[in-house]
């Protein structure tokens, strides 16, 4: 909990200081939504994304976004996770146009909670109880992203994302975002 306090200011503070320090047309909000890989696979995952982005040149970009994440699909009952990332993002191809393509890598930090069946009772073949078990994890990784996104107007934009995400624990969260900004 105390992490998630820890980034949500540092959300505000950054943005607030990006927004004081802009000129026309630096920042985007983008939220998305997709379906992501999470562990070794085991769980396929619904994943919601909330990301700001502050253009530092025609070439470079740093981002933070909040991704949540849900699960009914794999070896648990049920899995969800929160998840905040720091990115820096390279343009090759620059990006003052109305398509940029980027890649970027940074860093990702989540916390998952696994919940699964420990114990049952049944009677004739009939469901009477069923008990649940939830287990915790944290851990830090590395994002590595690929990403594409096009002006549909002079504020609106659509993108897709792909990433991975290699986790200290062994975890590995890989997905695919479709994307929807506006231009601040």
């Amino acid at each position: 909990m105390r992490t998630k306090t820890i980034l949500l200011i540092s959300a505000i503070l950054f943005s607030l200081l990006a927004k004081g320090q802009e000129k026309e047309g630096k920042l985007d909000f983008r939220v998305g939504c997709g379906v992501s890989l999470l562990g070794t696979g085991d769980m396929v995952a619904v994943v919601y994304e909330n990301e700001l982005n502050y253009k530092i040149n025609n070439y470079l970009t740093s981002s933070m976004s909040i991704n949540l994440g849900r699960s009914n699909y794999g070896i648990f009952e049920t899995t969800s996770f929160t998840q905040g990332n720091l990115n820096i993002y390279l343009s090759p191809f620059t990006n003052n146009k109305r398509t940029d393509f980027r890649f970027g890598t940074g860093l990702t930090r989540y916390s998952v909670s696994d919940a699964y069946i420990s114990s049952w009772l049944s009677q004739n073949g009939k469901l009477i109880y069923t008990e649940y078990q939830i287990e915790t994890r944290n851990s830090y990784g590395v994002n590595f992203v690929i990403e594409r996104s096009s002006y549909i107007t002079d504020k609106l934009l659509a993108g897709v994302k792909l990433y991975t995400q290699p986790y200290i624990n062994g975890d590995i969260n890989t997905g695919v975002i479709i994307n929807l900004g506006y231009k601040l």
